[in-house]
Order: C-alpha cells, then sequence, then structure tokens
C-alpha cells in the first residue's frame, strides 16, 4: 500500500510540474514582451524630454527666500526678535512687510504680540534674517522695482 501511495503522490507532483511550467512560460513570455515595451516608451520620453526647451527659470527674489526659509525647518521667532531682526537689518515695517510678501498690518500685530505668524512666515522671517547684505540688497531691489510697477497700473 505504501508504495502505491509514493507513485501517486509522485504522480501528482510531475503532473503538477507539467501544469504550472506551462502556465510560467506563457507569463515569462508576456514579461519578456512587456519589458520590450517599457524600454521603447523609455527611449520615446527621454527623446522627448531632449525635444523640449529646458523650463524657465524662477525669479532670484522668490527662489533664494524660498530656498533658504527651507532650510529652517522650526525657527524660534518672537515678537522681539522680529523688532530686533527688522532694525538690525535697517527696514521700516513697510519695507520688511514688501520683502515677506505680507500686509504691514500683519508685521505689525506681529510684533506687537496680538497674532503670531503661521509656520511657513517664520520660516520665510528667519530666512530673510540670515540673508546676506548683498543677497538683501538685491531682492529688496527686486521687490521696490515690482512695487512700483504694481502702484504705476
Amino acid at each position: 500500500m505504501a508504495n502505491f501511495q509514493q507513485t501517486l503522490n509522485e504522480e501528482i507532483r510531475r503532473l503538477a510540474r507539467k501544469e504550472t511550467s506551462g502556465a510560467i512560460k506563457d507569463l515569462r513570455a508576456q514579461l519578456v514582451e512587456l519589458r520590450k515595451v517599457n524600454a521603447e516608451l523609455n527611449r520615446r520620453l527621454k527623446a522627448l524630454e531632449k525635444a523640449l526647451p529646458a523650463p524657465a527659470p524662477k525669479p532670484a527674489a522668490e527662489t533664494t527666500v524660498a530656498k533658504a526659509a527651507e532650510e529652517q525647518k522650526n525657527p524660534r521667532v518672537t515678537p522681539e526678535r522680529i523688532v530686533k531682526w527688522r532694525t538690525a537689518l535697517g527696514l521700516n515695517k513697510s519695507q520688511f512687510a514688501v520683502l515677506l510678501g505680507v500686509n504691514p498690518l500683519s508685521l505689525i500685530r506681529w510684533e506687537s504680540g496680538k497674532s503670531a505668524p503661521r509656520a511657513e512666515m517664520k520660516r520665510r522671517i528667519a530666512a530673510v534674517h540670515a540673508m546676506g547684505k548683498r543677497e538683501l540688497a538685491k531682492l529688496m531691489a527686486e521687490k521696490n522695482i515690482a512695487v512700483k510697477k504694481a502702484k504705476a497700473k
């Protein structure tokens, strides 16, 4: 009886291997075809990317402030620090507000402690504080030009 059971088990295994190898063979062929299609699509994509013109760079003022803001994760910005940093930069409230891209009344509320800037704005304030004098002068020149053009309209 044991010999019959062993023979039956071997026959079942042989048939199972035969069935699975047939199914796997078809799947492998499909996989090869899909890889070829994928490679062709990647070649086409690279050719299209080369044909497209490079994207236009962002204005220097926005990228400098945004990049510096991203570098600072959670800056400690208090009303006293905002006043201290603004005066150290030699800016009045309206200039500093224009530099940050906010309403001067918001800046007044932050400096008086009546409200607090959001996390993104805190990062911007700290980024402006961390700028060098040349960067700040260049940024102010760009912002003043933008403000004058807006007023002229």
